[in-house]
């Protein structure tokens, strides 16, 4: 088992990266100007035309989470875009099994009744994105699942967008997108150049503090705390990732490990006085696990 697999449904290693898209896009107005980037129609879209959608929702199952997603209020349509820092050939049928789970929320939260004598309403149509934003050069533009049989035909097709700074069209400061592609051009090229994460991390952050980047965001004590705290457990992620490549034997004991380290994490930010309720986004717990800390810390 490789340090990113999950043991009972439990996230093993939020990435720094995939932590600060969720911060950033699950804002409304950031997720607009996402979208834009995205789509190649025109978006008439506004703030009060969309909610959040997602498996983060205390109704969902939770045998997975994605990035962000977004539905109309109108029902019309549910939009979903998850980040990647590495290529991965089965994000269509990802994406598809995460709208399979959204609409399960959404046939709850409409108390739609399955085996009742009325038809169900029309389904909110899916719009899938795929955002890029990794060291290797996209393969593809498009991740496609099919599945063909008499009587069935499921065909899903995934638009990936590389969304690396110097491929943005508008990188005006007032952006959210531009910003955060800034901050990782900055942070990657440091780290090229030997810096340590926590090196990197300052001088990406100041450099989008010079330029005007992620006003109101950047500068906030709380994502200071998170994001170190995150890069920390990351690093030590991936040391304990190059010690199971060399050797195997106790897996599950080393998976159990990864999840207490995660928790240990998790306690150390409510110790500095973090909600809860934030700490859980962040890293991803379920209510059980948040439940059991909250509980033990009391």
């Amino acid at each position: 088992m490789n340090p990113t697999e999950k043991k009972n449904g439990a996230q093993l290693k939020p990435q720094h990266r995939d932590t600060m898209f969720r911060w950033l896009f699950k804002d409304p107005k950031n997720f607009i100007d996402l979208l834009r980037r995205c789509s190649d129609d025109d978006i008439n879209l506004t703030i009060d035309d969309i909610q959040p959608f997602d498996l983060d929702s205390e109704l969902a199952v939770r045998i997975r989470r994605n990035d962000v997603s977004f539905i109309t209020k109108d029902n019309r349509l549910l939009i979903l875009i998850e980040h990647q820092s590495t290529q991965n050939p089965n994000m269509a049928f990802r994406l598809f099994l995460y709208y399979i789970e959204l609409l399960q929320l959404w046939v709850k939260i409409n108390n739609i009744n399955l085996y009742g004598q009325q038809k169900i309403p029309q389904l909110p149509i899916p719009e899938f994105y795929v955002v890029y934003n990794g060291i290797k050069d996209i393969d593809d533009v498009f991740s496609v699942f099919a599945l063909e049989h008499p009587g069935i035909k499921i065909s899903v097709k995934v638009k990936i967008v590389d969304i690396h700074y110097n491929n943005l069209e508008d990188t005006q400061t007032n952006n959210a997108l531009a910003g955060y592609a800034y901050f990782y051009q900055v942070y990657d090229e440091n780290i090229r150049n030997k810096k340590s994460p926590h090196e990197a991390f300052d001088i990406a952050r100041g450099e989008c503090i010079e330029n005007g980047y992620l006003q109101g965001f950047i500068e906030k004590e709380d994502f200071i705390m998170f994001y170190k705290d995150i890069l920390d457990y990351d690093t030590q992620l991936k040391a304990e990732g190059k010690a199971e490549g060399k050797a195997e034997g106790k897996i599950e004991g080393r998976a159990e490990g990864k999840v207490e380290g995660l928790l240990e994490a998790a306690k150390r930010l409510l110790l500095k006085g973090a909600e809860p309720q934030y700490v859980a986004e962040v890293l991803q717990l379920t209510d059980a696990e948040l439940s059991q800390l909250t509980s033990a810390m009391a």
